[in-house]
């Protein structure tokens, strides 16, 4: 099966590309033009230009693809350099049904609020007043990114986590939902890699937004 990539040079990105490759996948990206691509993936990746607000670019990156896996996250680019993800994640999930594809991962955080499943603690709720005042607009562009994937009728996964830390993998201590049982602070990029790229074919999380953490 092929996998487009979105958000593939990032740290978890080229994490998850490598975990992929190691698992048999066929993988395709979609970067920046400005965006340097890793040496080590060489030929086995299909790497394609452009950015994921253009729709000829996206169509480009799916085209034979079984599944779409988006890492993009507002909070990892400086203001100036963010493209509009709402608008690009709008693009995916369009080129996604044009393309007849069902499977969507994607990355969120908790402090946007999804799963009904969540019970969230006093920490949760600080963390989440301090992200809608430090940074509004990675708030404002997370809300509505998860809105679209939410109602986007796709099979969508999304996995949640709080920060994302550099380090080998360890194993995740914590998959469920944040809440009073006591969710994690962190993960590291390849833990996070590892079970996003597991969910291509895993079905208990399809329509929900588990939490990960060490």
């Amino acid at each position: 099966m092929k996998v487009t990539v979105f958000g593939a040079t990032s740290p978890i990105g080229q994490e998850l590309v490598e975990d992929l490759l190691f698992r048999g996948y066929e993988v395709a990206v979609l970067v920046p033009g400005t965006a340097p691509v890793p040496a080590a993936w060489g030929e086995e990746v299909e790497v394609v230009t452009g950015e994921i607000t253009d729709p000829a670019a996206v169509d480009a990156a799916l085209r034979g693809a079984g599944a779409v896996i988006s890492t993009v996250d507002p909070r990892l680019r400086p203001r100036s350099r963010r493209p509009d993800l709402v608008e690009g994640t709008a693009q995916i999930v369009a080129g996604m049904h044009r393309h007849g594809i069902r499977r969507y991962i994607g990355h969120g955080t908790p402090v946007v609020s999804l799963c009904p499943k969540e019970r969230p603690t006093v920490h949760l709720r600080i963390h989440r007043a301090l992200a809608r005042r430090l940074d509004p607009h990675a708030y404002r562009q997370m809300t509505g990114m998860l809105r679209v994937v939410a109602g986007s009728g796709l099979d969508w996964t999304v996995v949640r986590f709080l920060h994302a830390t550099a380090g080998t993998a360890r194993g995740l201590k914590y998959v469920g939902f944040f809440g009073p049982d006591g969710a994690g602070s962190s993960a590291t990029a390849a833990d996070i890699a590892r079970f996003t790229s597991a969910q291509v074919l895993e079905t208990a999380y399809i329509r929900d937004a588990p939490a990960v953490s060490n």
